[in-house]
């Protein structure tokens, strides 16, 4: 009696291909899908950086500005007053320029907002050189500079020494300055934590 045995087909069928080709797919969107995540959070971690660096360079220009205040007076109408004057928007007091060496000058600096037309608003920073207690402010002649563009919040405020209490106006009738000061800032991102400088030169 002879047998017949029946052969066994070789290679993929029809369906085997078509789900191998379903498989390859899937791998290959999730790879893409990966690669794109990775992407993603990459420009996220360098908006981040580059932000906190921004932070990093506002807050040590305005603290070696302020660590370097000078004790001035200056004339007014009521009398001779402290070169330091403050309200929420901004400041104005007198410091070197620049902070160390032998070829800084002294300078009236002054904060102030910069608002545009179409709604933005910048953090400025104007100086012009000190020339003695009795010089008229001239700010058509400053040195201007952004020190961060486009804000959303801007607030600035003042710590008595003797009471500890923080107000956001310290008028140029005061004897004294300062003890602290606080600036308080947000851009498109959200809120930056709050800067503190001690006003050493004022203790």
């Amino acid at each position: 009696m002879t047998r017949k045995f029946a052969k066994s087909s070789q290679g993929f069928t029809l369906l085997e291909l078509l789900i191998a080709l379903a498989v390859t797919s899937a791998v290959v969107a999730l790879m893409f899908a990966g690669v794109g995540v990775i992407g993603r959070s990459e420009e996220r971690n360098q908006r981040v950086i580059e932000r906190s660096e921004r932070m990093l360079v506002v807050s040590q220009w305005l603290g070696r500005k302020f660590d370097a205040l000078r004790l001035l007076s200056r004339r007014s109408d009521t009398g001779f007053v402290n070169f330091f004057s403050g309200n929420a928007a901004g400041l104005l007091w007198v410091a070197p320029l620049p902070e160390r060496g032998e070829g800084g000058g002294l300078y009236v600096f002054r904060m102030t907002p910069l608002r545009h037309a179409g709604g933005r608003v910048d953090l400025s920073v104007e100086a012009v050189p000190y020339d003695g207690a009795l010089m008229d402010l001239d700010w058509n002649r400053a040195l201007r500079e952004t020190l961060l563009a486009n804000v959303t919040t801007l607030q600035w405020h003042y710590q008595d020494g003797q009471t500890g209490q923080w107000t956001q106006e310290w008028d140029v009738a005061k004897t004294t300055y300062p003890a602290r000061i606080r600036l308080e800032l947000a851009d498109a991102r959200g809120e930056w934590p709050p800067m503190v400088f001690p006003l050493v030169r004022a203790r």
